[in-house]
């Protein structure tokens, strides 16, 4: 079960009360059978930091978010390797390019065995600052790994990245970290050992070559172990990005020839013939 802090179980259930009901019914999810689909209608008013709930019964395997654009890419910020068993809920907090992509497509959901019962959009938390790749609530125990998809930063301009940073509610750095792209020695990336500390997160500074390691990593796979202290929830994975190389997206948006599609489950505007990013940086 996952683990949740009291000011986060407080949170949620104050703004249990703002829920909108997205699906409800009794659908078996299966490869056969298909999955839950959700009309791009449904997500008209979803805003960044919301979260999607998932109620199922009998489920014995893994639960996938996937856009429903022609490559049915997964949904920007979700995890690989979510695993769900029984009767329970899952969560999933929406980043800003995966509300960009559910408004424009909308949702699935699909696995390979559980019964779906109901999905819901509820209010969530509020996003750090920087260009979210995943948050949510992350028990980190003895080597507990984070997976996601390439599809979180797959529309990132690298070159403007400064840092990574890792949020937790540890309250202490005195825990391993090792971010990957793969299994073995030859999929580490980075560990703790490269990481300075900060106000709640642990920070690693990106160099030419993490830019180019992290872009290109088919998944980002960041791993915890405790050590000797107690566990705690992993809250948000983050690109920091040079202010001063970055607009606003709004201001990319607003004026005239402006086009906005969606690329490996990233928004793409394209204004006046040059393409950018979510955070308006151009790629």
């Amino acid at each position: 079960m996952r683990k949740i802090s009291f000011v986060a179980l407080f949170a949620a259930l104050v703004m249990s009360v703002n829920a909108t009901d997205l699906w409800t019914g009794t659908k078996h999810v299966s490869w056969n059978d298909g999955g839950v689909q959700i009309a791009a209608t449904a997500f008209a008013s979803a805003q960044p930091g919301q979260k999607i709930v998932v109620t199922y019964t009998g489920a014995s395997d893994g639960i996938e978010f996937k856009v429903m654009n022609k490559n049915f890419d997964h949904l920007a910020g979700s995890r690989e390797a979510a695993w769900i068993k029984d009767d329970n809920t899952f969560e999933q907090f929406l980043t800003a390019p995966a509300v960009d992509s559910l408004k424009a497509y909308g949702l699935e959901l699909i696995g390979a065995n559980f019964t779906c019962t109901k999905v819901e959009l509820l209010d969530g938390k509020a996003l750090k600052e920087g260009f979210t790749v995943w948050t949510g609530f992350f028990w980190a125990d003895e080597w507990s790994t984070l997976e996601l998809y390439y599809n979180g930063y797959a529309g990132v301009d690298f070159s403007k990245a400064t840092a990574l940073r890792i949020y937790s509610e540890a309250n202490r750095s005195d825990f391993v970290i090792n971010v990957m792209e793969a299994w073995g020695d030859d999929g580490k990336i980075a560990d703790q050992s490269a990481m300075t500390v900060g106000e709640g997160y642990m920070e690693l500074a990106l160099t030419d070559a993490l830019r180019t390691r992290l872009s290109a990593a088919p998944r980002w796979m960041i791993q915890f172990n405790k050590e000797a202290g107690n566990p705690f929830n992993v809250t948000d994975i983050v690109l920091v990005m040079d202010k001063g190389e970055t607009q606003a997206l709004e201001h990319t948006a607003v004026e005239a020839k402006t086009v906005k599609t969606i690329e490996n489950g990233q928004v793409v505007i394209i204004k006046n013939g040059v393409r950018y990013n979510a955070l308006g940086a151009q790629l």
